[in-house]
């Protein structure tokens, strides 16, 4: 099960509100669609979404499109997904071994991914690492809406081009798109979605967390497993830099070591820095300096996750307003989103 899914269902942050209406617009509309964002965002999981309410017809709230979404897909008409990055022939996957004819004719294979997509959805994953060529001759295809089709036996047909593209591009190329042609994203951009990072998304990140945790347990047939509420505190501080990977990851090894049924505070810290990267050991310094530098990471994080606004934080660290304070002076933390006092 692709749990990715549920980072859509779960979307309480204000960050994710213009993605929802994206998709809702793009599942009710038709033409191309350009989808925004980092690595692990769940750019092609918003584009399966897309084309399944699409094809579906799914009415009411976008979590009946997702409940859709998770069931066996019974209609016949095909998603293709290409990756575009380098190391593979793009040009090749997407248009066949057939180069242009003798008679000038642009041909494609009839087991090419672009042809195999007709009746459905070609997903261009990483759109914006295409050779230009390739996007101009796609484009061309497209513009022209029909092609020549090459079987493997007996001769070419003229086909009507009946698909819907879907692209990603990565975020730092969402505000300016000049390795992505004109041409083709006059035609794959008719709808644009951008999908937040987990670190804009905190908000959303404890029910995340709970249904994640559900189901990788689930999947590896071993007791349901929750966590305490110091532990969530600090998976929502952490800034998640590989996205839904990482935490399924880290939710992964837990639900794999963890013997007990709560994953505690101490749990995490097993796995995890707090700069949201593997655990690594760094030798040096007393164990009283390395607490010390644990609590200082821990109370700004916690800061950071509530603004800065010390009677939550507090509460979320189970101690008393004037301690948080306290401990503020004494390891020199800084309250990053603290309001300003006039």
């Amino acid at each position: 099960m692709n749990a990715i899914p549920h980072s859509f269902g779960f979307a309480q942050s204000r960050a994710m509100l213009p993605a929802l209406q994206g998709l809702e617009a793009a599942i009710a509309g038709t033409g191309g669609v350009l989808i925004c964002g980092e690595p692990g965002t769940g750019r092609e999981t918003a584009a399966r979404a897309i084309h399944r309410g699409a094809l579906c017809g799914v009415n009411g709230s976008l979590e009946d499109l997702l409940r859709e979404t998770m069931r066996p897909l019974e209609v016949s008409r095909p998603f293709v997904s290409v990756d575009c990055t380098p190391g593979s022939d793009v040009e090749e996957l997407i248009f066949g071994t057939v180069r242009n004819g003798h008679d000038g004719l642009d041909y494609i294979s009839s087991g090419s991914c672009l042809r195999r997509a007709f009746g459905g959805t070609l997903f261009l994953g990483a759109v914006h690492e295409m050779p230009g060529r390739v996007q101009t001759r796609l484009a061309r295809i497209l513009r022209d809406g029909e092609v020549w089709v090459r079987p493997e036996s007996g001769a070419p047909t003229m086909e009507s081009v009946n698909v819907r593209v879907m692209a990603s591009l990565d975020a730092s190329h969402c505000l300016s798109d000049e390795r992505v042609t004109p041409e083709l994203e006059r035609r794959i951009a008719v709808h644009r979605i951008t999908l937040p990072p987990l670190r804009e998304r905190r908000e959303d990140l404890p029910g995340l967390i709970r249904i994640l945790l559900c189901d990788i347990c689930r999947s590896l047939k071993v007791q349901g497993k929750s966590m305490s509420t110091q532990s969530v505190e600090l998976l929502c501080a952490l800034p998640w830099r590989g996205n839904f990977p990482e935490l399924r990851g880290l939710l992964h090894a837990l639900a794999m070591k963890v013997p007990d049924r709560l994953i505690r505070l101490n749990d995490i810290l097993a796995n995890i820095r707090l700069d949201g990267n593997a655990l690594t050991f760094h030798g040096g310094g007393t164990l009283k300096e390395a607490r010390e530098r644990f609590e200082h990471d821990y109370v700004e994080a916690v800061l950071e996750l509530h603004r800065g606004r010390m009677p939550e934080a507090a509460r979320a660290l189970g101690i008393q307003r004037t301690n948080l304070y306290r401990k503020i002076r004494q390891l020199s933390v800084q309250r990053k989103n603290a309001r300003s006092r006039s």
